[in-house]
């Protein structure tokens, strides 16, 4: 329950209190003297009249508009008879309350004019103008389309908050997904391929250890270097992941150091550049290294022939990186895909394209083009 609902209900008395305080003061209103001078009297007629207006006002809160219907048809009808009353009149003006409370504006505006005209009308053969009666109907429309407008009010901030409240754990829980998905995109960035290298000379090694042990030797020393650098690279990550600040993010800089240890691990890279090359942003020289450093890994976990070929086009508004590879569609594994998922999540997240996938029977190519200048949306957030 929200904080006005609940201020609502506590402050407010109870439906029936109202009811019973609303009863009584129509009943003893029905004596009250409807011309000036003239003294308290009790008629039977009146009360009986003040009786029926009484039941009828108590289905007020779940048909106003009956009621209100009701409550004038008894109004005046009794006038001729000379049951006109305060009492009558007070029912009146609590039927339009609710009314206005339960109506829009324009129409709860028009119906208590009116009425408060009639009532007026009424009290003219009554007495000398009974002013207190219209104005009794007017108050009590104007103090009901005054409580339906501070509800409304009431509502619409509940509601915004509410929805606000919403957004807030909407954005949280993207938050946290792109979290994730940044850190299963860093972690298998990261160690994806000296994992790859493990697992490949210790295949290696198994099979050379009886025959051939001087390589099952060196494949072990391999194996124990890449689980060096794997400990290493998650040691770094943990720590970027404690404190971003902490760490500067390699770009292509580092391509060569990327190009050394795969060529150390036995396949042969070829880099060629075109163009002349021009700054880019943190961002875009991540990600391009990322492209690179995944499919040189994909490159030597499921191609064939240990070589791949790097070129890297250098234009006025983009950088274009396309890496190929020679394979075997008969002897690749079906893999997981995770790889090239996350290689693609990076290139959109700097407004980038990638394509992936065999250009020939035995080639296979990544591309990936990625902006050199900032988008307006960049612009206008930096």
């Amino acid at each position: 329950m929200s904080t006005s609902a609940t201020a609502r209900h506590t402050t407010a008395p109870p439906p029936a209190v109202t009811d019973v305080l609303v009863s009584l003061a129509v009943l003893v209103g029905g004596n009250a003297p409807t011309t000036r001078g003239a003294e308290l009297e009790w008629r039977p007629d009146v009360a009986v009249l003040n009786v029926v207006v009484v039941g009828v006002l108590l289905a007020r809160r779940r048909y106003p508009r009956v009621v209100l219907a009701a409550v004038t048809v008894l109004l005046v009808a009794g006038a001729p008879l000379g049951l006109f009353n305060s009492g009558t009149v007070l029912a009146l003006a609590v039927a339009t309350f609710t009314f206005s409370v339960a109506t829009e504006r324009r129409t709860s505006l028009v119906v208590t004019l009116t009425l408060a005209g009639a009532t007026y009308a009424l009290a003219l053969g009554q007495s000398e103008g009974a002013p207190q009666f219209p104005l009794m109907v007017c108050l009590a429309g104007a103090v009901g389309d005054a409580i339906r407008t501070q509800r409304a009010v009431m509502a619409a901030a509940t509601e915004r908050a509410d929805r606000a409240e919403r957004t807030r754990e909407a954005v949280a829980r993207q938050r946290v997904a792109e979290e994730r998905l940044s850190i299963a995109r860093d972690l298998h960035d990261v160690v994806g391929h000296q994992i790859a290298v493990i697992n490949l000379h210790a295949g290696v090694a198994a099979g050379a250890l009886a025959d051939r042990p001087e390589t099952a030797d060196a494949s072990l020393a391999v194996i124990r270097q890449a689980s060096r650098t794997v400990l290493a690279e998650i040691s770094d990550l943990l720590a970027t992941l404690r404190d971003p600040s902490a760490t500067t993010p390699l770009g292509l800089e580092h391509l060569d150091d990327v190009v050394r240890a795969v060529s150390a691990d036995g396949l042969v890279v070829s880099v060629r550049t075109e163009g002349e090359p021009a700054p880019v942003s943190s961002a875009v020289d991540v990600v391009a290294l990322r492209v690179v450093q995944e499919a040189l890994t994909n490159a030597h976990k499921h191609g064939v022939g240990h070589r791949a070929h790097v070129l890297l086009t250098h234009a006025p508004d983009e950088l274009s990186i396309t890496v190929t590879n020679q394979f075997a569609p008969e002897e690749a594994g079906p893999g997981t895909r995770y790889g090239l998922i996350g290689m693609a999540e990076r290139v959109e997240s700097v407004r980038g394209r990638l394509t992936s996938g065999p250009t020939s029977p035995s080639t296979w190519t990544v591309h990936a083009v990625l902006p050199t200048t900032p988008h307006e949306d960049d612009r206008s957030t930096s």
